[in-house]
């Protein structure tokens, strides 16, 4: 119940994001022009990060320097496993209850996030739905015909070219409004749930740590070097690397997992749910209006 409130508080702080901003949250590269209503040197920051001042989290918000990355903190002599207060450090290590499930009691509130080093990152629960085409690892889907509306035609790369409403990087031109969602906002997921011992990109301020896709099917089971490994726990840990494998969404409620729609509502998704449908569920406009489950 609680980690379906978690989404439902989610869930608003994007539609209210999106009614101030005309767009929803962005997940910021380096190299991107513009980002979350930030300064327009913004570097690294994840949509988790801009939707802070919509779930209550405004101090936390205010404290985060976006001229810079978390990881330069070091060139200001910080310590980036005791960080300084305020610093970008101390913004990643911080614990938001709405981004926990408190039904994983398996990950690590804090681990070390892959694209920061050896930095200990505040691990959420929570990653937006990036799409349904991938071209890596066993769950090859290249989105052809899939969603192709406004960002133009697709490839497999579902990191920065996804069909969903969240993608890895983020400008003008890959910006997604509500009006974009041509599927309908209550046909379409757009939150779900992540383990963060099972995959090693789930550090939240991160921007490529805050996605998901739905070309691996919901609660896959882990899967090292393209050979299933089967159904432990133990063997799903040491898999947290594989990223092609494991970018993708997983819960511990038992049968599956809980998803936050693009109209603010949640729903629980079985894992047995037909792998076409839940593909289609995480597309934002192809032309396939199916009802969630």
């Amino acid at each position: 119940m609680q980690c379906g409130n978690n989404l439902k508080q989610i869930g608003l702080g994007i539609h209210n994001y999106e009614s101030t901003f005309k767009r929803l949250p962005l997940n910021q590269t380096p190299s991107a022009s513009f980002a979350h209503p930030a300064p327009l040197t913004a570097h690294s920051v994840s949509w988790l990060v801009g939707l802070l001042p919509f779930i209550e989290q405004p101090a936390l918000y205010e404290m985060y320097d976006f001229s810079f990355e978390v990881s330069n903190d070091i060139r200001n002599g910080a310590n980036l496993n005791t960080p300084l207060i305020p610093s970008n450090a101390f913004v990643a290590q911080t614990i938001i209850p709405a981004y926990r499930c408190p039904s994983d009691g398996l990950s690590r509130a804090l681990a070390p996030q892959a694209n920061m080093g050896d930095m200990n990152t505040f691990q959420q629960n929570y990653k937006g739905v990036a799409g349904a085409n991938w071209q890596w690892g066993g769950f090859i889907t290249n989105g052809e015909g899939i969603g192709r509306g406004r960002r133009g035609n697709l490839s497999g790369q579902g990191l920065d070219h996804g069909n969903g409403c969240f993608i890895r990087s983020a400008n003008q031109t890959t910006k997604v409004e509500f009006r974009d969602i041509l599927d309908g906002l209550s046909n379409t997921l757009m939150v779900g749930e992540a383990i963060p011992e099972f995959c090693s990109h789930t550090g939240w301020t991160h921007f490529n740590a805050t996605t998901g896709t739905m070309s691996v099917p919901l609660n896959q089971r882990a899967v090292c070097g393209g050979a299933t490994t089967g159904t432990k726990m133990g063997d799903l840990r040491a898999c947290r690397g594989d990223w092609p494998h494991n970018y993708s969404f997983f819960s511990l409620h038992p049968g599956g997992a809980h998803f936050g729609l693009a109209d603010g509502s949640v729903r629980f998704l079985t894992d047995s749910i037909e792998y076409t449908l839940y593909r289609r569920l995480g597309c934002i406009n192809d032309q396939n209006a199916v009802e969630v489950p």
